[in-house]
């Protein structure tokens, strides 16, 4: 390609040659008069031939950047993907620094002493009929601090307070009526009574509050009839010490 552009160029040059030679052999003197400054009509050759276009020249320079365009318009909001599978489950963390100690607690209420832990139960296994007399209780289920005497069936405050005392009965088949008494230091209390006829049991009962004094008694007395008594425990003596006094 090179060489068949360098032969067109050489006979171009050739073809020019004669013309640009009479040009320097002959000249015009310049017309009288006013000159035309026009020179087209006597610079301008006639038309040459087309040759070959020539080879593309090197690319220019990069132009300046354009302006920045706008921004586009935000798209729609797109819909929540699938839920995916739940991962394997990741291994143990090393243990946590320990923490900090806590600020001490308030002072907790002062414990219960032994001579206010005061509480007792009876029990009649066997029939008792010995009336005007203390009664006998066969079995004690709970003597809290021994306050309960097993052999007299008497109970001695230990501290001043006030206490709570319970009584039930059942009378015997062989008697119609059943009279038994809550004492407090030889006064009565309360009565207990029962009847039925012949042949049958009753039961009944009663309870009390009391106000004791320390080494004051109380105790149950039998006035007139029977008691039941088997193991089934039907007539039960039991008391507690609610609180202490001064």
């Amino acid at each position: 390609m090179a060489v068949k552009d360098f032969i067109s160029w050489y006979l171009l040059a050739l073809f020019f040659l004669p013309f640009c030679l009479c040009q320097d052999e002959y000249v015009e003197p310049p017309p009288s008069g006013p000159q035309n400054t026009d020179c087209s009509a006597c610079c301008r050759g006639d038309f040459g031939m087309k040759l070959y276009q020539g080879p593309p020249g090197p690319p220019g320079p990069a132009g300046m950047p354009g302006n920045h365009g706008n921004n586009g318009n935000n798209g729609a909001t797109g819909h929540d993907g699938a839920k995916g599978e739940k991962g394997d489950k990741g291994d143990l963390g090393p243990r946590g620094d320990r923490g900090h100690h806590g600020p001490k607690g308030e002072k907790g209420y002062p414990g219960i002493p032994p001579e206010l832990q005061v509480a007792f139960m009876a029990s009649m296994a066997t029939h008792f009929s010995n009336q005007n007399s203390g009664i006998i209780f066969s079995s004690v289920e709970t003597n809290v601090g021994n306050f309960f005497d097993v052999m007299t069936g008497r109970f001695g405050a230990p501290v001043n307070g006030v206490y709570f005392f319970t009584f039930t009965m059942m009378k015997h088949e062989d008697v119609e009526e059943v009279y038994v008494y809550l004492m407090h230091n030889g006064n009565t209390v309360f009565s207990l009574y029962s009847y039925e006829s012949k042949g049958k049991s009753d039961t009944s009962g009663n309870s009390a509050v009391l106000k004791l004094a320390k080494g004051d008694e109380v105790w149950l007395r039998m006035g007139n009839g029977a008691l039941h008594g088997d193991h089934q425990r039907f007539s039960t003596f039991a008391g507690f010490l609610l609180f202490e006094t001064k």
